[in-house]
Parts: C-alpha cells; structure tokens; sequence
C-alpha cells in the first residue's frame, strides 16, 4: 500500500510519513488522508495535549528499543514482548506506538537503502565486490557480522566485505538525520477512536469519540468538514491520525480507502500520447517538449517569497532570535509552502488534462534557483521535491500514468535537434541557438526535447548514470553523424573542449 497524505488547507501541508495499514496487508491498498479541523474547547484541548505528550515519550523509549534490537539482530519487530511504557499510556495504547514506530523506522531504513546503493554504483569498486554489497544492502545485513550470508551462486560474502559494508552504511548514516520520535503525531485504530457523522449538532458534521488517559472516558472532538472531504470516493477506514500545528490546535486526519476509485479512474483514462518530458525552468515551472509553457509566473513569485522570507530571517537574527520560533516567519514559510504546492499540482494537472500521455519523463530534482536566498533554496530543496513526487506518484495511481527519471546533465547545452553539445549554444537564459547547425529555440523547451531523447539511451540516460558517461555517449553520436574535415574553421567542435578527444578525419 502507498500512502501520502494530501493537502487540505489553503496554507497548510500536512505530509507525514506513516505506513500502519500497510504493515500486513496482502493486497494493495489505496489510501488517502484529510485533515479535518478540530475546534475544540480548552478542557479538550487538555486532555488530547496529555495523551499525545505521554505518546511522544513512549514512542522515543520505543525507538531506542526498537534501534538496539536493529543493531543487535539486523531487523525491527511490531510485534516485539515488551511492555516498555505501557505504565504511560496502557497497552493498547503501546501496541499502537510501537507499530507506528517500526513503520517510521523501517521507512528510514528504506531511504538509507536508497542511499546505500547510490553510494556503491558511483564507487570504483571490483564489480563482484559491488555485487555482494548489494546483497548485503537488499537484507539490511549490514551489522549482522555474526550470521554468514550466502548467495544464490553458493559465494559466501567475505567479512572484509561485510566490514566494509558496515562502514558505509555508517557514513549513509551521518548524512541523514534519523526521525524524530519526539515530534510523532498519533495514529489511533478503531480501539480508541470512532468517527461517526453528528445526529443533534448543526454546526458540526461530524465528530469523533477519542479514548484519553482517564481510562473509560473518552473525549468528543468537533470535526469542521469541506466539500472536497465529502465528495471523495471510497471507504473511510477506521484509523485516524491525530495531528497537532504549529498554533497548538489539533486536527483528525480521517483515512479513506480509495482503492476502487482508482481502479476505476485508471481503467477510464484514454492516453493522447505515448510520453511527455517535463523539464523544471527558472522562469517557468515546467516546460514540455510539446511546446507547453506552464507557470510563468514562478521566478518572480519566487522572488517576492524570497525578499519577505530573508529580510524578516536577518532582522530577527541580528535581535538573537531564531527565525523558525517567530510566528511571522513560519506564517511566510507557510504561506509560500502552500502556494508552492498548489502551483506544483496545479500545473500538473492541467498537463495531464491537455495531453493526457501515458508516461512522463522528468528530470532528477535539484530545485534550485540561482539569484536566490541560501535560506529559500533550501527550503525549496526540501519542500518541492517532496510535492513533485508526491503528484507523480498520485498520477500514477489514479490514472496510472508511469514516470522515468533521467539525467538532466548537459540538457541546457545540448541541441535537440543535431545533438550538439557546447556551452556557449545558450547565449541568454531563456534562448538557446546551436553553434553547429543554427537551431535556435525556447531553452526550457529544448531542454525538454533532450530529456525525451534521452529514453533512448537505455542506462546512460538513467537518472543513475554518471556526467562523463552521457557526455562520451552524446559526442560519439554526434561524431558518427557529422564527421567534418580536419582543420575546417567552421567546425565549431574543434575548440570545444568537450570534443577534446574527438579525432577529425
């Protein structure tokens, strides 16, 4: 099952990284999540605020359990015999914690995976070597020294091997910063929640009964629906997610199974084409290599975030104050959060309903801007990655539009139409005009035409491959295709060092 939890506030993003109803299920599931404002009075508010402190503190108890285990036996287990904070909270309560900790854990896990192996292929290692540290990697073995590893082929893995596995791992380690336990919100099944839709309240449609420390009371929290909620397709299921703001207030993410909904919708959905490159611009957000120009008004919304977010940043810091504790400055974070989000989805959905393809090919995300703030580029580095590929991935199960990645290097320099590759073919940032063959066009849509053209390269122009990998593949192309006489002045390849290598006839 995959789960994302959606927007649901205008300037508010609620993304949290739970995966508790995926832990057994055989079949895969759909889900998605709105939050529903919880307006409640300050006697509720008290009573919620203790449940969920007294969770944090168990879930952090929880976690060092749960990484002592990891260390000692290479795995985590839900299901682990231990009553570790259940004199905080009671044993359902701890059951509860202690699934949604080994969810968040084995997420992290899944990413250090990621980046494990990212580490390995850019090595220069022996290629048998490489292929035991993958093996190493699948099992997360990357401790377990004690317990030999066989594979398929009767090699048993060396422990030099696996010393040297552990060690990368270590150092994967030290780039990612592990979850915060202490910050988790609740997830509550159906033992200590229900949400049913309000028979006697006008104002509110609906509410929820929640179990609380005082055994046998429960508290009943107000719930403000929207029409988006009420018009959502699918079965709501019976866990909730309790989630606290910035402010102090809470909000009930109820969950929905849409599993049917877009089974539905991805049998109805017709593709117009086979694929469509989207390349992320400066000025505009996306362009196609079909001509689409979308969000044209990025770099200077950009712009705006980016003079009130800094500005306020320094004026507080010159006070000794910490930007991200002023109310004002997270009000700004948030409000560019969500325009950054609605813009992305907006966007992309307008795409989709013009061209409807049936794969999009797209760039390995940096989201940067050159001219912009350190501050504003790594909030844009953190938040529109996250948005981006939460869009694709929700692209792909409700119509089930597909997405490569590919490498995006050399892309702004090199002519979609003759492949030549020189940097000075972009005179101007937003016009790009070839120095070989005199094919002038919109940058960003150029860009696109060779991230399309780049499905064709088969490895070499996987988002995994390496700069010099693609440039040698890209000259040797062009070379077999033009092959001018030596010493002919008009051969702009003879002093582009790109072609150093390349020996005319």
């Amino acid at each position: 099952m995959v789960w994302r939890v959606a927007r649901l506030e205008k300037a508010t993003a609620w993304w949290h990284c739970i995966a508790i109803l995926c832990m057994t299920t055989k079949s895969r599931k759909l889900y998605r999540c709105d939050v529903l404002p919880s307006p409640m009075n300050h006697g509720k508010h008290a009573r919620v605020l203790a449940l969920l402190l007294a969770w944090r503190r168990v879930a952090v108890l929880q976690g060092r359990e749960q990484w002592q285990m990891f260390y000692q036996r290479g795995t985590l287990d839900a299901r682990l015999k231990s009553r570790t904070g259940y004199d905080q909270v009671g044993g359902a309560f701890g059951q509860m914690v202690r699934r949604q900790v080994v969810a968040v854990l084995d997420l992290f896990l899944s990413n250090l995976q990621n980046a494990f192996r990212d580490l390995v292929n850019r090595s220069s290692l022996e290629p048998s070597v490489n292929h035991q540290l993958h093996f190493i990697n699948r099992w997360r073995a990357w401790h377990t020294l004690s317990v030999s590893l066989t594979m398929r082929d009767g090699v048993v893995i060396p422990d030099d091997v696996r010393r040297l596995a552990r060690n990368v791992f270590r150092a994967v380690m030290k780039r990612h910063r592990q979850p915060a336990l202490h910050r988790l919100n609740m997830v509550v099944d159906q033992r200590a929640v229900s949400v049913s839709p309000a028979h006697t309240s006008s104002h509110f449609r609906m509410w929820a009964r929640l179990s609380t420390l005082d055994k046998g009371k429960r508290v009943n929290l107000p719930l403000q629906t929207y029409p988006h909620f009420a018009t959502r397709a699918g079965a709501r299921a019976l866990t909730v997610q309790v989630n606290q703001r910035s402010d102090g207030s809470f909000g009930v993410g109820v969950l929905t199974d849409v599993t049917d909904a877009f089974a539905a919708s991805r049998a109805a959905y017709q593709p117009r084409c086979e694929a469509l490159a989207l390349d992320l611009g400066l000025n505009t957000l996306f362009a196609t290599d079909q001509g689409d120009l979308m969000g044209r008004q990025w770099r200077s919304k950009l712009e705006y975030y980016d003079r009130r977010i800094t500005s306020l940043a320094q004026y507080l810091q010159k006070r000794g104050l910490k930007p991200n504790r002023h109310a004002r400055y997270r009000e700004y974070v948030a409000a560019m959060r969500g325009w950054l989000e609605s813009e992305v989805g907006r966007c992309l959905n307008r795409l989709i309903a013009v061209r409807a393809p049936a794969e999009l090919v797209i760039e390995r995300l940096d989201f940067r801007a050159p001219g912009l703030g350190r501050r504003l580029n790594r909030l844009l580095s953190n938040m529109g990655r996250g948005f981006i590929d939460a869009n694709l991935k929700d692209l792909e199960e409700r119509f089930g539009i597909t997405c490569r990645k590919v490498i995006a290097a050399y892309s702004s320099q090199a002519d979609s139409v003759c492949g030549c590759v020189d940097k000075n073919n972009r005179t101007e940032q937003a016009k790009f005009k070839c120095l070989w063959c005199g094919h002038h066009r919109h940058e960003d849509v150029n860009a696109a035409r060779n991230l399309i053209q780049r499905r064709s390269l088969g490895d070499t122009g996987t988002s995994r491959a390496s700069r010099d990998a693609l440039l040698g593949a890209l000259v040797s192309q062009h070379v077999v295709r033009y092959n001018r006489p030596r010493g002919r002045s008009a051969d702009p390849r003879l002093s582009n060092p790109y072609f150093r290598s390349w020996q005319p006839r």
